[in-house]
């Protein structure tokens, strides 16, 4: 069988650490033909760097001419529904970063719009591939924990504001940490959990230090670019109308509840926070994975061997690239499914209405 043709969509670094090295690293399996940027000119550069044959700043024009079976979405968020619903009526399947969308609405209509042209939708939810989170959900699933009542999920950065592109501007991103951190950490938690539907929010967002200039030392690698940054756009903080930081409280149809939490900017350290589930039969902390619980007439803290990731930037895209072309041949079943990105969404969309309206919201 021919290679699968993709076209990526978007020339920033999400694009040139993440989606076009993973989708080069399935050689024989897939074949990318063609970028798209708003800017031609950057389309060009990030095709030439990966010896990329086509370059546009068209994507109507780049789907009729190069036909690609699989469009792999990296553009800000807002513009995810606009260039996801021109792949699906153009016949292809679409590989879409997070978050789907920036808003529950807008992710309602792109599933429907893969749905009419029978064609996959998948969400770039990388944390379902680590070794760490994989583990932790099989726990989970075969009843090692019990019923899980309560966990919490955080990501924080110390000076980690993203300013390279439009990641500080409501109208490219719609929000800020909670949609570029937090939903990675909420997707992850739910998946494990089970994907307990979240039917209320109670949230609260803050600008405090994003918006100053404190005329700190950062580095791209501290907000989250180790690579892939070559012609970032000048960043100015006077520009900046998002959070720098949110936190929240979910209630969970089974009576379970998440505290959520994430930052740019914190007078924290770096790495502070991170995932523990408790549940009546042992609980589960991360970094490292070790099960909390009991033997016998003893408390015993069993830490697991879990195989590491790949040692190469944003290995979880090399893992979800590969696990969706398993899909398209029908060896594997989607990992990341409609209801759950929904689900996701919903608590999202939950949590910024709540802070907006200073008090705690119904989902559904």
């Amino acid at each position: 069988m021919a290679p699968y043709k993709v076209a990526v969509a978007g020339a920033g670094m999400i694009a040139n650490a993440g989606h076009i090295p993973a989708w080069q690293a399935l050689r024989g399996e897939v074949e990318v033909v063609g970028v798209f940027n708003h800017t031609l000119d950057k389309a060009r550069q990030t095709a030439d760097r990966h010896g990329i044959p086509h370059a546009y700043d068209d994507c109507r024009h780049l789907l009729a001419e190069l036909t690609p079976d699989i469009v792999s979405i990296c553009t800000p968020n807002v513009s995810h529904p606009t260039y996801a619903l021109q792949a699906l009526e153009a016949g292809a399947h679409v590989f879409c970063e997070k978050p789907i969308a920036a808003s529950h609405a807008d992710a309602v209509a792109m599933y429907q719009a893969a749905e009419t042209a029978q064609r996959h939708l998948f969400v770039a939810q990388t944390g379902r591939f680590s070794g760490a989170n994989t583990a932790a959900q099989a726990l989970v699933a075969d009843g090692h924990l019990g019923a899980v009542y309560y966990a919490e999920t955080s990501a924080f950065r110390r000076r980690g504001v993203p300013t390279w592109g439009r990641f500080h501007l409501r109208a490219a991103s719609g929000g800020g940490p909670l949609y570029d951190l937090g939903v990675h950490a909420l997707d992850a938690l739910l998946w494990i959990m089970g994907n307990p539907k979240v039917v209320a929010a109670s949230g609260a967002t803050y600008a405090k230090l994003a918006n100053q200039d404190e005329d700190v030392i950062t580095s791209l690698a501290d907000s989250g670019a180790p690579v892939g940054v070559f012609a970032p756009r000048p960043y100015d903080r006077s520009e900046y109308d998002v959070e720098d930081m949110a936190a929240g409280f979910l209630r969970l149809e089974n009576r379970a509840t998440i505290s959520i939490r994430a930052s740019w900017e914190a007078n924290l350290p770096d790495g502070t926070g991170g995932t523990l589930i408790l549940g009546t039969k042992g609980g589960l902390t991360f970094n490292p994975l070790t099960f909390i619980g009991t033997l016998g007439r003893y408390q015993a803290d069993t830490q697991l061997n879990v195989p590491p990731n790949p040692s190469v930037p944003f290995s979880g895209h090399w893992k979800a690239t590969a696990h969706f072309v398993e899909v398209l041949e029908g060896r594997a079943e989607l990992l990341v499914k409609k209801e759950e990105v929904l689900n996701v969404m919903a608590a999202l969309d939950g949590l910024y209405r709540s802070a907006t309206e200073g008090q705690e919201v119904r989902i559904g």
